[in-house]
């Protein structure tokens, strides 16, 4: 079956127009947000850390000394007779 040229045309500006109506979903966003941000560090790279952004990391360590105090090792199991049987 061979298509006039007016037949074609109409196909190609219906298939156009329907493409308008389609919006994009949430996955493709987001694909083209990460091919875009892969784009950007190619060129550029990785920027150096800014102050505020290492105190922002550093505020999530909190040292506490008394964790290293404790030795899980020294600890005993609560194990079932059945289970010491197990491991004499």
């Amino acid at each position: 079956m061979t298509l006039t040229q007016e037949q074609r045309i109409s196909v190609i500006k219906h298939a156009y127009e329907n493409s308008r109506k389609v919006s994009s979903s949430q996955s493709v966003e987001d694909f083209i947000s990460e091919i875009k941000s892969q784009e950007v560090l190619s060129e550029h790279g990785l920027v150096d850390a800014q102050l505020h952004d290492l105190e922002d990391e550093m505020s999530l360590f909190i040292y506490d000394p008394c964790a290293e105090d404790i030795d899980e090792e020294d600890d005993n199991f609560g194990i079932s007779d059945e289970m010491k049987g197990l491991y004499s």
